[in-house]
């Protein structure tokens, strides 16, 4: 895929490596990875259970620090920044599993990286509320709690707590992998918005092979290694 040359990438893997020790032997999860991602578009990254896959998500979200390598926002390297400011600030991760706060409502679900961010809580609630109708849900969710709405639903809830943290990246680890079909379609749609109407930059990691129609490009990760695919869809 063609990039334009005046811009700069605002997410870079640059020889990324990571090495973690089981209790058997030294696993080299992800090797000598490099890829640049831009804002306004929108990736997926497929490959096998084992692959390196999630490790190398868990990078980006600076989760961890590269063994080798580094792993650059804006310019600057995750190595050298404060780690908890930038994965409150700077990238927002959604899961298959959701990770809404159970006790909480929706809204208060959306209002917690808001209120982090030191906006009072009435304050929050009025932004969580623009969020919350910007993934498309109506305003009988804000005082129900997670187990009170549907698996779309809470991705979508989730889907809204990471704009509201006002992160520009967005990592989602497999996030139609508990939606029914349609369902997944949905959310895939919604995040394939954010990316090209709202200048996100989405980088999903799954093995539902629908997606890579629905994105710029396509990466798969084989053994550690990160090789570039050719996008069948909106590239």
């Amino acid at each position: 895929m063609e990039q334009n040359t005046l811009a700069e990438p605002i997410l870079k893997l640059d020889n990324v490596s990571y090495q973690y020790r089981n209790q058997y032997q030294a696993v080299d999860a992800v090797k000598e990875v490099s890829a640049e991602f831009y804002e306004g578009k929108m990736y997926a990254i497929i490959g096998k259970s084992g692959s390196g896959k999630s490790t190398l998500l868990s990078l980006m979200a600076g989760l961890a620090l590269p063994t080798d390598g580094q792993v650059i926002y804006r310019g600057i390297a995750t190595d050298s920044v404060d780690l908890d400011k930038y994965r409150r600030e700077n990238v927002a991760v959604v899961y298959q599993s959701f990770n809404l706060f159970p006790l909480m409502t929706c809204l208060e679900n959306v209002c917690f990286p808001l209120e982090l961010l030191g906006n009072s809580p009435k304050g929050a609630a009025v932004i969580a509320k623009e969020y919350i109708g910007h993934v498309n849900l109506p305003e009988t969710v804000y005082k129900r709690f997670p187990n009170m709405i549907s698996g779309g639903e809470k991705q979508r809830v989730a889907i809204a707590r990471a704009l509201a943290s006002g992160a520009k990246v967005i990592l989602a680890d497999e996030p139609t992998g508990n939606l029914d079909i349609a369902n997944g379609e949905k959310i895939v749609q919604l995040l394939r918005d954010l990316a090209s109407k709202d200048n996100y930059t989405v980088i999903v990691v799954t093995h539902d092979m629908s997606i890579t129609q629905m994105v710029d490009e396509v990466m798969q990760m084989s053994d550690g290694y990160l090789l570039p695919l050719v996008a069948e869809g909106c590239g």
